[in-house]
């Protein structure tokens, strides 16, 4: 599998940790960016010309993991936002998503699939290295 940046959107510092140890052992990543709520990733991938300059190819990030249950900016209200960038700037295009959360709930998984973008929904209980690795391959096979 080609390497490629990754995203990780998540208000639990356990949660980002845990998974940033995953994808490192699988060995997938140039870059892994990570912020603590939507609000403060809404600001990063929105300053498109300065990141751009600074990470050249890893910016913006190609898959991004997202939490649904955070402070300041949920996951549904970063999802909303994200979609006017992606209009905006056809550069974020290629960015796809995997919803990263503690959440069984069906209804949240409905919502999420109202986005194009979004490729996934993980439990944050089925954290192995080879459930990442299926759902990274099945959101960008």
């Amino acid at each position: 599998m080609q390497k490629f940046s990754i995203m990780i959107i998540d208000d639990c510092e356990d949660d980002r940790y845990l998974l940033k140890r995953v994808i490192k052992k699988l060995d997938i990543s140039t870059q892994i960016f990570e912020a603590d709520n939507g609000e403060t990733a809404l600001n990063f991938l929105e300053d498109y010309e300065e990141n751009y300059k600074r990470f050249a190819d890893d910016f913006p990030p190609l898959l991004i993991f997202l939490d649904i249950n955070m402070p300041r900016v949920n996951g549904f209200e970063f999802l909303a936002a994200f979609h006017k960038l992606r209009e905006a700037n056809k550069n974020y295009t290629s960015s796809i998503f995997i919803m990263f959360t503690s959440s069984a709930m069906e209804e949240d998984k409905r919502k999420t699939e109202a986005y194009d973008f979004v490729k996934g929904f993980l439990n944050k209980g089925d954290l192995s290295k080879e459930c990442i690795q299926e759902s990274i391959e099945s959101c960008m096979g």
